[in-house]
């Protein structure tokens, strides 16, 4: 029975995780598409106010957990709690411009307000810097020792890994030295986003930030298989530093769960 409640436990943990990952990599990939849609929009013809407010609930439903969560106990069972509850947590919405039955209905009920191109780039932003904080809230994002060393064993898929996950321990370690060696502020890079997307790198260090609290927290995962650990590898790999310079290979990882 114990090892059934402990096994079940991972399980849980694997799929948050999988499900954090898998949000950040789709919202950065909706980001970079808006991105997109604003430079070839710059007289803001198309209307977004559907997912608009779907972003908006995004943002709400986040922002609602990190408050929530010192009183909720562990984070992974109060992810798994919540979600019952709101099917939407962790849910980033597709892009989409408002279809012609809906702006014809706008139009015909006279609303006003409409959501341009500029405007939802600034929800996806918004949505960033949620997400970000709901990632920074979680402990284990922080912590890059091994669990071993902290007294809790990791239990490894298979026990020739452990060469892997000393070596993926090893490189996260170093690429986040070199990272924060970097960044003068986090909080510059986010208030400044869109400014730094035009730099055309300087965005980066902040996506890589973030990819670098994800790699962290799967490896803090109490199992972890040996798909999981090529996944951290891969995403490490992508991230490299060049005469002070971060070069990011494009790539969408999905976490294997």
């Amino acid at each position: 029975m114990v090892k059934f409640g402990r096994e079940l436990k991972s399980d849980l943990e694997m799929i948050y995780v999988g499900q954090l990952c898998l949000s950040w990599e789709f919202l950065q990939w909706q980001y970079e598409k808006v991105f997109e849609i604003w430079e070839s929009d710059p007289y803001g013809l198309r209307q977004y106010n559907e997912v608009a407010g779907e972003f908006q609930q995004f943002q709400v439903l986040l922002q609602r957990f990190i408050e929530n969560e010192p009183f909720q106990g562990p984070r992974v069972e109060n992810y798994i709690k919540n979600r019952c509850v709101m099917r939407y947590l962790l849910q980033v919405p597709v892009i989409r411009e408002d279809s012609k039955e809906r702006k014809k209905a706008r139009k015909r009920d006279g609303e006003s307000g409409t959501i341009t191109s500029d405007m939802i780039l600034e929800m996806l932003e918004e949505s960033i810097r949620t997400i970000w904080r709901f990632i920074r809230a979680d402990k284990y994002t922080h912590n890059l020792l091994p669990k071993s060393r902290r007294g809790m064993e990791i239990e490894l898929q298979d026990p020739a890994d452990s060469e892997l996950l000393v070596k993926v321990q090893t490189e996260l370690q170093t690429k986040d030295k070199r990272l924060k060696d970097l960044l003068r502020s986090g909080s510059c890079i986010l208030k400044k986003l869109r400014k730094h997307h035009e730099d055309g790198s300087d965005h980066l260090h902040f996506f890589s930030q973030v990819d670098l609290r994800l790699v962290s927290r799967a490896l803090n995962m109490s199992r972890i298989t040996t798909d999981q650990l090529v996944w951290c590898h891969n995403k490490l790999s992508r991230i490299n530093f060049v005469k002070r310079k971060i070069h990011v290979e494009p790539s969408f990882l999905l976490f294997p769960c």
